[in-house]
């Protein structure tokens, strides 16, 4: 049987003690993340099927140009922004991946912290339990705009819950739009550029992939267009905010605060100035962590090892 490698799954998302592994052989499990690039290629060495669980770990040309015996790519969850697809397709090597299984609880984990945010429910919570009885005024939803960043199943489904709780809807696509994609979006929210969304939403929500490695989505330009006391939430990828700008936007009081469950290097540093933060809430990148769903994507994932051994 060829060999397999779960390269990355830390912290545990996949369940080995499931039958649905009985029939595979020699796989090979690391329970931590690749210390480097050179640490990568020696867990792949001479493998067949490389399985990626987690968005921090990259699959660029070098990568790829190492493992002469790599055959298969993996990816645990929808997204391909991590892979070198161009460099996969020279060298012959499949990537598979697990779209739309995680729409839903992606969506809901966004409304949620939306919501969460918006209600300072994290902030009640704490001061309670020091002994305060706080009284703070927050805001409806309703009548407020969302706009939300992205155009594909998660971004849709989201966009679709706002509208329900009453809000106005701004969609951003990223990525070109077909003409029925864009007349489904435009029955109940404004298509429109990047720079229009984030001088009008007074909720901005991301659910879009990485474009560019080297260029922040939101970066100082961009987070100076958002209406004062704006909150932002990220479920998407911590590389497409930077985190030192959204930092200083928030102390500054240009910003109302943020909700992300992704970040630019994960699991987030002590360091990092977002944790001291009272109006933000932070996740660990825990969005699709839903019973029943976690199982199915297990058994996809599976199916596509099996398919192209």
């Amino acid at each position: 049987m060829s060999k397999i490698v779960i390269v990355d799954d830390e912290p545990q998302v996949i369940s080995y003690e499931s039958a649905l592994f009985d029939d595979l052989k020699e796989v090979n499990i690391y329970k931590s993340r690749p210390k480097n690039s050179r640490d990568l290629i020696s867990r792949l060495d001479k493998t067949h099927t490389a399985v990626i669980t987690k968005a921090t770990t990259i699959i660029d040309n070098n990568i790829i140009e190492n493992l002469p015996e790599l055959k298969h790519i993996a990816v645990f969850g929808p997204a391909l922004d991590h892979i070198d697809l161009d460099s996969a397709t020279r060298n012959n090597i499949t990537v598979t991946s697990i779209p739309n299984i995680l729409t839903n609880a992606v969506a809901e984990h966004a409304i949620s912290l939306m919501m969460s945010l918006n209600k300072k429910i994290p902030e009640l919570d704490r001061r309670i339990r020091s002994n305060e009885w706080p009284s703070i005024e927050t805001e409806l939803l309703e009548g407020k705009t969302l706009g939300v960043i992205g155009s594909g199943v998660i971004g849709e489904k989201v966009a679709r819950i706002g509208f329900n709780l009453g809000m106005k809807i701004i969609i951003h696509p990223v990525m070109r739009l077909d003409k029925i994609r864009a007349l489904t979006f435009e029955e109940f929210s404004r298509v429109s550029d990047l720079g229009y969304l984030l001088e009008n939403s007074d909720v901005v929500t991301i659910h879009t992939r990485v474009l560019n490695n080297n260029k922040y989505l939101l970066d100082k330009s961009e987070i100076s267009l958002m209406k004062n006391n704006a909150l932002l939430i990220n479920t998407a990828r911590g590389k497409l905010i930077n985190e030192e700008v959204l930092y200083n936007a928030i102390i500054s009081g240009k910003i109302g605060g943020a909700a992300l469950d992704v970040f630019e290097t994960e699991p987030i540093p002590e360091e990092n100035k977002l944790r001291e933060l009272h109006n933000v809430i932070l996740t660990s990148h825990n969005a699709a962590n839903v019973t029943g769903v976690v199982q199915q994507s297990i058994k996809k994932l599976i199916e596509n090892i099996k398919n192209n051994l």
